[in-house]
């Protein structure tokens, strides 16, 4: 099947605590994904979770410059701190090529709620920019993001590396309630008719394609989606349509 994959969620550069071969450049992340056959990319710098946001978006804004074929997630903090959010954020998002947001507020030490960010968090929902929350870090707890989709019913929430063995009874009130939430699939189709399970429920429009990588090999994320016992039209929104569409409804 000749197919294009957009890659919703991977990182680049040198994790403290690794014991996987990292992909420290954008250069290597393209080479990569060109020996894959992955178009596009949405991809983070690993200094944004573990050192500072504010530089890690810096080194993040500058590695994926020269390269068409990637697009940024910028990480964020509360406010009232004065570290991350200025009056011409969302200018200087278009001009880095800045595609989504990302938060990691249990590691960063925050509530991720309408007190701490709730003008912020209703811009982002009237600019369909979607906020991407990766459960397989220290990021929110189901119950803070069952009050976050509360407060925020139409923001584009997008869950990666939400995990397996009954992750459906969390998400399936959130994508049957909500409809811009989204779940990335890496994790989701190593449950044997996970995949299959949710889209038969929900459709294919509510899930994007992602790998994990470097965390997780990028083959193995698209062998399970080619693999799927989905429809062929089903397989093509997920693997790329479904977030060009998500990205030509952002306004930046």
């Amino acid at each position: 099947m000749n197919i294009e994959f957009f890659d919703t969620n991977v990182f680049i550069g040198r994790p403290m605590n690794g014991v996987f071969k990292p992909v420290v450049t954008a250069t290597e992340l393209i080479s990569e994904m060109h020996r894959q056959k992955i178009s596009k990319s949405i991809v983070w710098h690993i200094f944004q979770y573990e050192g500072s946001p504010m530089e890690g978006n810096k080194m993040l804004a500058n590695q994926i410059s020269p390269y068409d074929a990637l697009y940024g997630s910028w990480t964020v903090l509360p406010p009232q701190t004065g570290e991350i959010i200025r009056e011409n954020f969302f200018e200087e998002m278009k001009k880095n090529k800045i595609a989504g947001i990302n938060m990691f507020p249990e590691w960063h030490a925050f509530l991720l709620n309408k007190i701490t960010m709730g003008d912020f968090l209703s811009e982002l929902s009237e600019r369909k920019i979607p906020l991407f929350l990766t459960k397989g870090r220290a990021c929110i707890s189901w119950e803070s993001l069952y009050a976050l989709m509360k407060d925020f019913p139409d923001i584009v929430c997008v869950l990666c590396d939400i995990g397996i063995w009954g992750v459906d009874r969390y998400t399936w009130p959130l994508l049957e309630k909500f409809p811009n939430m989204y779940i990335e699939t890496s994790l989701l189709s190593l449950e044997e008719g996970g995949l299959e399970a949710a889209v038969n429920k929900f459709g294919a429009d509510r899930f994007v394609f992602g790998t994990g990588f470097p965390l997780r090999y990028q083959k193995a994320a698209i062998l399970q989606l080619l693999h799927a016992d989905i429809s062929e039209e089903a397989k093509r929104k997920i693997a790329y349509g479904n977030f060009e569409r998500i990205m030509k409804e952002t306004k930046l």
